[in-house]
This record gives structure tokens, C-alpha cells and sequence, in this order.
């Protein structure tokens, strides 16, 4: 059911080509097959959908007031680690299901929505790595609306194991910070639901810097890595708000052109999980306050399958990623915004 799901909106083949090509679009500004509706009305539209669709008690579950501490409470483990309030996937029917997962559509772009529930099949083949271990399901993402779609501010959360999504609407504009991705294992062991064996779910978020530090030498590649070591998890955790952390590595503006451009993948690699216009006003965001203002430090081994951690930090954001646990083969990473994070900027 839920590959059926998912495969009428989008095949493998095409998924992996937007996803491809996520980046390309954010900079050549290709539009929206929603450009003629602001992203804001359509996520309203698809949230109105999805509360229509429940019953009162399984919508009073589901929704929160906008001004209340759930909106800021949340987490990248296990549900059966940190409980998560809201609608689960598993608790729902074929109908609500695919309407939950609407909403989550047309709030991501089509890469982003692919890596998301790639992201949640690997639930499945960590359960089979794990004997069945009920720690890891597929189903414990958790749908929750704040306030009434519609209102000139509400918002809405998407959360379980490795994904936390965060959509902050006022009036016609679409926030889209804070988020986490995440993955375990790195390289899918076995198949399950959308995800095949062997396949990799973030494969050039961790690539692409290791071979920025792989491209450098002497005295460069030394300054870049500021510890042999690997920081083991990403320093802001689950923090409401966030300020830069302390300057590592060194300025892009001092990296040779190919190592820019790595840098420049990154960044347009996690824009890319967001609808093309709200991913192109992140992007512009990022620029206008300076490419080579950005910091790039990395951490630990640059083996593949070792422990290694590396941050990206501008003047307005901050992006961690640490694959530190499971011998290098389990990915925590998020990207922090000092101003925008819930949407503060516009409250």
C-alpha cells in the first residue's frame, strides 16, 4: 500500500532525477507545477484536507494551540525514547494516511519528499537489523497541526526517528526552519517499502565535504580539520533557539574554486528537500549574506565508514551533520536558522 502510495505521485527513476537535480533547479529557478498558488495556500488547502478527514477525538489527538510549548518541543530519536504527541501514521486509514502524507507532498519538494520517506522505510530494515526489535517502525511518524490552518499564523510537524520537519505559516509565507535528516544505516542492508538494498538516502551530503577535505593540502586541509577526533553528535541538539557556535576550519572565500563549489552543493543539496520557491529565497538568504562568509570544519577520519563530523556556518545559519555513531554509518544532521527557526522572525 504505502509504495503504491507513493509511486502514483512519483516513480523511482524520476524521483532520483529531481532529486538530481534539486540543486539545479533552485539556481536556474525552475517554477513549481503549484507556481500559479503561493506554497502557503497549497499546504493550507492539503492540512484542511487532512483534519477533514478525522474523527473529533483522533483531531483533538492531532492538534495543538500555536502558542503553546509543543510547537518548539522536538526530537530525532526512537518515539520510544522521547514519546511524540499527535496523529502517528500507523493509527490512521488508507484515506487519512495518503492525506497525511499529502500534506507533507506539497510542503517538500519532490526530492525532499522522496528522501523523507526513504528516511522512514530505513525504520524497517533497521528493525530487520535489529531482530524485530519494536524500537524502529515505519509508522511512528507523527502528524501535528498548530492553531487552524487558514489563521493568518498556524503551523504543522512531521516527526519520528531521523526526521523532524517544521512548517511555520504567516499569512502567505512558508517557514521551513528548523529541520532534521538523518540515517541509519548509511547504505540500506536489505529492501524495504522504498528503499532497495544497497541504496544510500543521503549520499552527497556526506560525500561532497569529504571531498572538499580530500581536494585540500598542508596547511589548508590542517586549518580545516580542527580535531582528529569526531564531535560524536551535533552540538545544538534539540535547542528552541540557537546562536553560531564557536568559529572552526576556515573561510570559504579560502578554499580553492572546485572546494567552493562543493560547499555551494551542500547548501543547495538541503535547500533542495523544500518547494522551489521557498528554496530559492533560502538560497538567496544564504548569498546575500555571503558565500565566503561561510565557515566549513571537519572533524574525525576521512575514510568512509569512520567516524567523522564537519559544519557549515554562515552569518545567518548553521548546518551540522555527524555521522559519529555505528562506526561511521549513522547520519545526524540539521540545519539551524539564528533568526527564522519556528518562524520567530515574523511572530
Amino acid at each position: 500500500m504505502y509504495d503504491d502510495l507513493l509511486e502514483r505521485r512519483l516513480t523511482r527513476p524520476a524521483a532520483l532525477r529531481v532529486a538530481a537535480g534539486g540543486a539545479a533547479g533552485i539556481a536556474l529557478g525552475a517554477r513549481s507545477a503549484w507556481a500559479a498558488e503561493s506554497d502557503a495556500a497549497v499546504v493550507e488547502s492539503a492540512a484542511r484536507m487532512f483534519l477533514a478527514s478525522l474523527s473529533a477525538g483522533d483531531r483533538g489527538r492531532a492538534t495543538f494551540p500555536f502558542d503553546g510549548a509543543e510547537r518548539t518541543r522536538w526530537h530525532w530519536t526512537v518515539p520510544s525514547s522521547v514519546p511524540r504527541n499527535g496523529l502517528p501514521l500507523g493509527a490512521l486509514s488508507t484515506t487519512q494516511r495518503r492525506l497525511g502524507l499529502d500534506l507533507l507532498r506539497v510542503s517538500s519538494s519532490p526530492g525532499g519528499y522522496r528522501k523523507a520517506v526513504d528516511i522512514m522505510a530505513l525504520q524497517g530494515v533497521l528493525q530487520r537489523m535489529s531482530t524485530g526489535l519494536g524500537d524502529f517502525d515505519a509508522d511512528r511518524y507523527y502528524v501535528s497541526v498548530f492553531g487552524t490552518p487558514g489563521a493568518r499564523v498556524w503551523g504543522w510537524r512531521f516527526e519520528g526517528h531521523h526526521l523532524s520537519r517544521h512548517f511555520t505559516i504567516v499569512g502567505d509565507q512558508l517557514v521551513v526552519e528548523p529541520f532534521f535528516l538523518g540515517a541509519w544505516p548509511t547504505r540500506a542492508g536489505s529492501a524495504y517499502r522504498t528503499v532497495v538494498k544497497g541504496e544510500r538516502t543521503m549520499p552527497r551530503e556526506e560525500d561532497a565535504a569529504r571531498e572538499i577535505v580530500l581536494s585540500l593540502d598542508g596547511a589548508l586541509r590542517r586549518r580545516v580539520v580542527f580535531s582528529s577526533e569526531s564531535l560524536t553528535d551535533h552540538l545544538t541538539q534539540n535547542a528552541v533557539r540557537v546562536r553560531p557556535l564557536e568559529s572552526v576550519g576556515v573561510l570559504v572565500g579560502e578554499l580553492p574554486s572546485t572546494a567552493q563549489r562543493r560547499v555551494l552543493e551542500i547548501v543547495r543539496t538541503y535547500l533542495a528537500n523544500h518547494p522551489t520557491r521557498v528554496a530559492r529565497t533560502a538560497l538567496a538568504r544564504v548569498e546575500r549574506a555571503g558565500l565566503a562568509r561561510i565557515r566549513f570544519g571537519w572533524a574525525g577520519s576521512t575514510r568512509p565508514g569512520v567516524p567523522q563530523y564537519y559544519r557549515l556556518q554562515g552569518p545567518t545559519f548553521v548546518l551540522e551533520f555527524d555521522n559519529s555513531r555505528n562506526s561511521g554509518t549513522h547520519i545526524h544532521s540539521v540545519w539551524r536558522d539564528f533568526e527564522r527557526d519556528f518562524g520567530r522572525h515574523l511572530l
